[in-house]
């Protein structure tokens, strides 16, 4: 696996500081070779980590101050985009009691982590001694011109 780029942001657990994440998933996925659906890819990936951030602020941090560190990495063969996010909440994520909603009768809330699945291709979580860890991965479409 070929590395192309890396990027790392600290910033304060703080919905108004979730646009800077849009910035570098810009910029990283700009460099990315012959990616194809280059906005749509873009968009997916920006809504994906928007839903888990603001989860980490709503459920991990519940309102209190905390900090987030995330760190993106583009590497090629296969071409992706891992995201790694870390925060320092005592509060645990059990992946287990989690239940994919009913499409059928929708509820209110409670649809981040299905968007999350649906469009990344790998959503992993993980508790370590110093907090918590999602690892999200897109694997990026290449256009048929580099083919």
């Amino acid at each position: 696996m070929k590395h192309i780029v890396s990027r790392t942001i600290v910033f304060p657990a703080q919905l108004d500081r979730l646009a800077e994440l849009e910035a570098i998933v810009a910029e990283i996925l700009a460099q990315a070779p012959d990616l194809a659906n280059a906005e749509i890819v873009q968009y997916n990936v920006v809504l994906a980590l928007h839903e888990l951030c603001v989860n980490i602020m709503k459920h991990a941090y519940a309102g209190q101050n905390g900090e987030l560190t995330v760190n993106f990495s583009l590497t090629c063969d296969p071409t992706r985009l891992e995201i790694n996010t870390f925060d320092n909440s005592d509060r645990i994520f059990n992946m287990a009691e989690w239940r994919e909603p009913d499409l059928n009768d929708p509820p209110i809330h409670g649809l981040g982590m299905y968007l999350i699945k649906q469009l990344m291709d790998v959503v992993e979580y993980q508790r370590t001694p110093e907090g918590n860890r999602w690892r999200l991965v897109k694997v990026l479409p290449v256009s048929k011109s580099f083919m």
